[in-house]
């Protein structure tokens, strides 16, 4: 770009400081040389000069070389007779770029000798007989000056080479921007807007960005820092979804333990119920005494009553009163669908109220399932969880949130223990209650029969069907591979 320089030395031997005084390129491109040359340059050598902001910016001009070297005629070919010399400069030590054509190495090094005693920055060179295009590389042997390129650490500047065809014309600019500013281009121009002294100087200004080469070293630094950073990201997510699935599981198992959860239920686990626990639900002597005259025929199809054997449990009869009058009549036994013979047939109530014979009902909640065969309540016992997975805990979540969008309405079971705690000693469905005496230990110790193979075709008809299978399977390998990383995806 051109710049505006004012002289130092003035009339009447008067001396000002050498200044810039306008960028005449900045204010009008059209009255003075500018050009921008993005790419199509190689850093030959690399030497630390001060740079500004990353920038390193200087008069251009071409160094001079004596009159008895060789190269002196050589480059009057490549290099115009009015260029830029050190002689055609303000004269004061502004900062200098030498702009330089490779001819052959031994004129360069030359140049380079002659450029070394002046205030230089950075060298500027270009192959003039080689094609347009992007100098070869820095490596390359045709920079090598005396065989090798010991050079470039030998030079206090950084030497950049340009294409063929920028450095010629940046010397056809330096050859027009020499003289005065009744020679330069747009003179009058200049004159007329600026009104410069006629001893000023209009001379071609560069700038060059730089940027240092990174190394090799450098570079796998900073693939392992952007790698480390990706790892630590990944590994962070990935430690955190964990934590909080880890919570996640804890907090189900409390609550399947402190039974406010039945995975069941819900249609998540097929769960079964442990014997002992079981054999805790009492027995009792199926007893059904209808009444002689009811005023109330649909009454008197109802109440089937049933004597407990343990006579230090009067309150287990008072409960079984309660129950049989606000359950169905149950004749028969669900599972195997035979019927109770009454003051014969040997029954265990579970606590939902619902009768079965102990053969039937133990192998179905020991085996098959833990919810009552008729009204789906659960007999799992409190205190008990089966091993807890993510996959278990997202769809009890998913089943909570979709279960909070519709109204709560309470199950038969619920229902039950709410009328229960309503009704008293004296309730009307005890009466006609018989108790038996005899211990019911000696129930509890007679062998049971195992239930026929119709009965376990019956028993599986009755259980909830449950989806259990694995929620990845047939899912691609990197999913199941993510889903494993960050197991709270769903």
């Amino acid at each position: 770009m051109g710049l505006l320089f004012s002289n130092p030395t003035r009339s009447n031997g008067h001396t000002v400081p050498s200044t810039i005084i306008r960028n005449i390129t900045a204010l009008s491109s059209q009255l003075a040389y500018s050009e921008t040359i993005l790419g199509n340059i190689t850093t030959l050598s690399t030497n630390a000069v001060p740079t500004t902001q990353g920038t390193i910016q200087g008069l251009v001009y071409v160094p001079d070389l004596l009159s008895h070297d060789v190269c002196f005629e050589l480059s009057k070919q490549y290099v115009p007779e009015n260029a830029t010399r050190q002689a055609d400069l303000p004269p004061t030590d502004y900062i200098l770029i030498a702009l330089v054509p490779w001819i052959t190495s031994s004129c360069t090094k030359s140049f380079m000798k002659a450029a070394s005693m002046d205030p230089l920055h950075a060298m500027l060179v270009y192959r003039p007989d080689d094609e347009d295009g992007q100098p070869p590389d820095a490596d390359s042997d045709m920079w090598y000056i005396d065989g090798a390129m010991n050079w470039k650490q030998s030079n206090h500047f950084p030497v950049y080479a340009m294409s063929s065809s920028s450095g010629q014309r940046m010397m056809q600019q330096l050859n027009l921007y020499s003289g005065s500013l009744s020679e330069v281009p747009f003179a009058a121009q200049i004159n007329e807007t600026y009104s410069p002294n006629p001893a000023d100087y209009v001379r071609i200004w560069t700038q060059l960005t730089v940027a240092p080469e990174r190394s090799l070293l450098a570079i796998w630094a900073l693939v392992l820092i952007i790698l480390g950073v990706i790892v630590t990201v990944i590994g962070g997510t990935s430690f955190l979804m964990h934590y909080v699935q880890s919570r996640r599981r804890s907090s189900l198992r409390r609550r399947v333990m402190d039974g406010e959860v039945n995975l069941e239920a819900l249609g998540i686990k097929r769960l079964t119920v442990p014997l002992t626990h079981i054999q805790t639900h009492p027995l009792f002597t199926y007893n059904y005494d209808p009444p002689v005259s009811s005023p109330n025929p649909r009454r008197s199809l109802q109440s089937p009553t049933k004597a407990s054997f343990d006579s230090a449990s009067p309150s287990s009869s008072y409960k079984r009163g309660k129950q049989s009058d606000r359950l169905d009549y149950q004749p028969t036994c669900l599972i195997c669908l035979e019927s109770f013979e009454s003051k014969v047939t040997i029954i265990r109530e579970l606590s939902c109220g619902h009768i079965f014979h102990p053969e039937c009902i133990d192998e179905f909640l020991s085996e098959m399932s833990s919810l009552c065969p008729l009204c789906k309540a659960s007999m799992y016992p409190r205190g008990h969880c089966p091993p807890i997975t993510n996959s278990m805990v997202r769809r009890e979540l998913g089943t909570r949130k979709l279960r909070s969008q519709r109204p709560f309405r309470p199950g038969v079971h619920n229902w039950w223990h709410q009328l229960s705690s309503r009704q008293g000693p004296d309730d009307p469905s005890l009466r006609g209650l018989s108790v038996s005496t005899e211990p019911s230990t000696s129930i509890q110790l007679q062998k049971q029969p195992s239930p026929s193979g119709p009965t376990r075709e019956r028993m599986r008809e009755l259980i909830t069907p449950i989806d259990e299978t694995n929620s990845d399977d047939g899912r691609p390998q990197w999913q199941r591979a993510a889903r494993s990383v960050f197991p709270g995806f769903t």
